[in-house]
């Protein structure tokens, strides 16, 4: 089960977006189970970060700081005037920004491991962008559009805890308690992960199904500004990177600034307005193609 798990990943996920568009009725009441998803995904990352190489990374902070300069300023930037391009309103423009605007997906260290990068650096970047992100995005949104925006910070707050701290505590009690964790969990990784995958982008996507299915001209355009966001930013900061770091450090850094955490962002939009979760759940379903593309690139890019 295990090697099947990891071969037909790619394919697993793909399902999952195609019931989220099809059958949303079902996948609406699955979003109940996306934040504890979320958790055991960040449980399974956790188990394989070696905290000694955590302290080297943040030891070496450079790398870390263009990372978070790149993710809250330059990138949120080159998108805001993307959507001045295509004249988007004030809404679409929130949508559109509070997507751009997502901390580093929590499990990029998992495909950052595929990909033979750097998991320390993808781990602490993660870390420290979810952290900042309930400070940061309210901070820039307000500066950008000149006026206040309601957003459940408390609840931003809980996911963090919840899904960041919560596992990390978890995991060092384990592997104090039972050293044997690390070996028992891989027997089970590929086949639970790619389940909860499948389960987490269904929900996701059901949220805004109609609107996606819709095929609007704005839905079109946020489909190119996710696209953008997702892969334009991966193949170009992975080139550039490539010059200054090692190719394990350039294939992190690069999948880790670009590929954003919209997941996190869609649940708590969706709490305020779908019309705000809409882009994030757009770039969600962007996510799907560049996962499979990396699933089968994961020795070539």
């Amino acid at each position: 089960m295990q090697e099947i798990a990891k071969k037909y990943f790619s394919l697993v996920i793909v399902i999952g977006l195609v019931l989220g568009l099809l059958v949303p009725s079902i996948g609406n009441s699955l979003t109940i189970f996306v934040i504890p998803s979320l958790f055991v995904l960040m449980l399974f990352t956790v188990l394989k970060v070696d905290f000694y190489k955590v302290v080297h990374s943040i030891k070496k902070p450079i790398p870390l700081i263009i990372a978070v300069i790149l993710s809250y300023i330059l990138i949120p930037a080159i998108l805001y005037l993307i959507t001045d391009i295509f004249a988007l309103d004030k809404e679409a423009k929130l949508s559109v920004m509070f997507s751009a605007l997502a901390p580093t997906i929590l499990s990029a260290p998992y495909f950052v491991s595929i990909m033979k990068g750097d998991i320390e650096f993808s781990f602490v970047l993660s870390i420290l962008v979810t952290v900042m992100a309930p400070f940061v995005i309210p901070f820039e949104l307000y500066y950008i559009f000149g006026d206040s925006v309601n957003f459940p910070l408390i609840n931003i707050f809980n996911y963090i805890f919840i899904i960041v701290f919560v596992p990390i505590l978890i995991v060092q009690i384990l592997k104090i308690s039972f050293p044997n964790i690390l070996l028992i969990s891989s027997n089970y990784e590929n086949v639970v992960t790619a389940f909860l995958f499948f389960i987490f982008i269904w929900a996701i996507i059901s949220t805004n199904s109609k609107e996606i299915l819709n095929m609007s001209e704005f839905v079109l355009i946020l489909v190119i500004i996710g696209i953008i966001q997702e892969f334009g930013f991966f193949l170009l900061l992975r080139k550039i990177s490539n010059i200054f770091l090692s190719d394990e450090m350039s294939k992190s850094f690069a999948f880790s600034v670009a590929i954003k955490n919209t997941a996190l962002t869609a649940g708590i939009a969706i709490l305020t307005s779908s019309e705000l979760a809409l882009a994030s759940s757009i770039v969600i379903l962007v996510h799907v193609p560049m996962f499979a593309w990396i699933m089968y690139k994961k020795d070539k890019i």
